[in-house]
């Protein structure tokens, strides 16, 4: 009975991991999951007699069609996702930029984006779902970091995650002073962080326990971000927060300044 609760367990750390990038190689899954070489093969193996993961005959392994179907289905039925894409989307007809729902994964203190608009001119860069991020930068990530705890903010300063955008450090200084500022207005707004081609701004949402859950942000190419538009910006995208908050039973929102 041990055992096959290991290998269960086991088993859903495998398919976490594929829930991150799209293929592995065995070694390569073996350290991630600290577990010997032989151990991961099996475990593939199982998972491969499901069609949970397949392999392309070149020693990769990535999702298999079992993993994909049943990721779709959860993701439409994701209660967060249904709730905010009609206001997405609504969003991005009105301001014709992309905007995003990003939720917190506490236990890994981090975030991804579990949904977006996006309008009919396509992005210069590629913004993509379900896949984890650092709560240190970006608009995203900080707008939800600020209503962390201090314990769970010294943590994240503590892992000292470089810039996705262009690898630049941490400056412990500057993120608690950003941290401040966003809880003081209520939003934050990043420039060149997620990436270095594109400004964003967020606002959080809570839920029941009145504990941040997530935010809602649009992101815009740097080249044609415009300060006079932030406020109505800043506003519609509280408005969203707000109703998000309140369909999760939230008693609490953030008030915006401008």
């Amino acid at each position: 009975m041990a055992d096959d609760t290991g290998t269960v367990a086991r088993v859903l750390q495998l398919l976490c991991c594929f829930g991150e990038r799209d293929s592995f190689g065995v070694s390569e899954l073996a350290q991630r999951l600290d577990l010997p070489r032989s151990t991961t093969h099996r475990l593939l193996n199982l998972c491969r007699a499901q069609a949970f993961v397949e392999s392309d005959g070149r020693g990769q392994y990535r999702p298999g069609l079992a993993f994909y179907r049943l990721a779709g289905r959860l993701a439409v039925q994701m209660p967060l996702r249904r709730i905010a894409m009609p206001l997405l989307t609504e969003f991005t007809q009105q301001f014709g930029e992309v905007s995003l729902l990003a939720v917190v994964d506490r236990a890994a203190l981090k975030m991804f984006f579990a949904a977006k608009a996006e309008p009919s001119a396509p992005m210069r860069y590629v913004i993509e779902t379900n896949t984890l991020g650092p709560l240190s930068w970006g608009a995203t990530g900080r707008a939800i970091l600020a209503y962390l705890s201090e314990a769970e903010i010294a943590e994240v300063i503590r892992r000292g995650e470089v810039a996705p955008g262009d690898g630049r450090p941490l400056d412990a200084k500057e993120l608690r002073a950003s941290l401040l500022e966003i809880r003081a207005k209520g939003y934050a707004l990043t420039q060149r962080q997620q990436t270095t081609e594109g400004t964003g701004i967020a606002v959080p949402f809570f839920d029941a326990a009145g504990e941040v859950a997530g935010d809602v942000c649009v992101t815009i190419p740097a080249f044609r971000f415009r300060h006079r538009r932030k406020p109505i910006l800043v506003r519609a995208l509280a408005g969203m927060a707000a109703k998000i908050s309140e369909a999760l039973g939230a008693a609490r929102s953030v008030a915006v300044a401008h």
